[in-house]
């Protein structure tokens, strides 16, 4: 008998956001190339395994895998149960915990695999290994959904905008004021707290939670719009569909005398590609 369950007891935003919302743009996406019901799907740097489950539970998957750096993994089943009042997983759903660069081949081929706000915090430098690894585990007609929100050059490509306001201020502020203002920004609130609970402990105290949050900046990738598109390819994947959003933020004179005004206003890429 199929797990009782239900959406009607989601309270937290960032879980409906996570469980709902990605999902349903994903299956959009994929509406004109077979939608998801009966697919193998992979998800790549799952966090806590939100998104993996609504595939799961709401999309008539077949088999979805999903594969996470972090720890947070064991938190899945603990937000299923106060969220939506699932008490065990599906059958249809695995969870794995990898290390970084590790190949994927060892959990089969997939008709999709899917990655949503992770890879800008994929090492620069195995970037092109990881892309490679993905073309991999794709099945000869299979698809790779990726999503990167805030890319690094826009507003806020420092992931800091709850604690430093200022749009660019991490290409506009000295390395140590910029580092500063991140510790002695005001307590961060607690919808903020949950939301980056993926990276910070939830018993961690601030100075433990602001060690995070610089070693998330620092960590970050600097790939660009342009170049990702081009490690795409290089990689041997074909770009199907290429949706770009822009910042309506003006960019201050002193960083337009620096940077390309595109780099800077691109602050969204979601890319869907298959084989070349």
């Amino acid at each position: 008998m199929a797990e009782v369950w239900s959406m009607q007891n989601i309270n937290d935003p960032l879980y409906r956001a996570k469980f709902v919302n990605c999902p349903d743009i994903i299956e959009d996406w994929l509406s004109e190339h077979g939608g998801l019901a009966g697919r193998d799907v992979l998800e790549f740097g799952c966090g806590e395994g939100t998104m993996s489950l609504g595939m799961a539970l709401r999309k008539e998957t077949r088999r979805v895998v999903g594969v996470e750096i972090l720890d947070v993994l064991k938190q899945c089943l603990h937000l299923a149960r106060r969220e939506i009042r699932l008490e065990s997983l599906p059958a249809n759903l695995d969870l794995f915990q990898i290390t970084p660069g590790q190949q994927l081949l060892q959990f089969g081929q997939f008709d999709l695999v899917y990655s949503w706000s992770v890879f800008e915090h994929v090492s620069q430098d195995l970037l092109a290994q990881v892309l490679s690894s993905i073309k991999a585990v794709l099945k000869p007609q299979g698809l790779f959904f990726l999503q990167i929100s805030p890319l690094y050059y826009s507003s806020n490509g420092s992931h800091m905008g709850p604690w430093v306001k200022e749009p660019w201020a991490h290409l506009s502020m000295q390395e140590d004021a910029f580092h500063r203002a991140l510790l002695t920004a005001a307590p961060t609130p607690a919808n903020v707290r949950s939301e980056w609970s993926v990276y910070i402990p939830i018993e961690a105290d601030t100075p433990t939670e602001r060690a995070a949050l610089w070693d998330t900046y620092i960590t970050l990738n600097k790939v660009t719009a342009t170049q990702l598109c081009r490690m795409v390819r290089e990689a041997g994947l074909e770009i199907v569909r290429d949706y770009r959003t822009k910042t309506d933020a003006a960019v201050p004179p002193h960083l337009a005398e620096i940077y390309q005004e595109d780099v800077l206003t691109t602050e969204q890429i979601v890319l869907l590609m298959r084989r070349a």
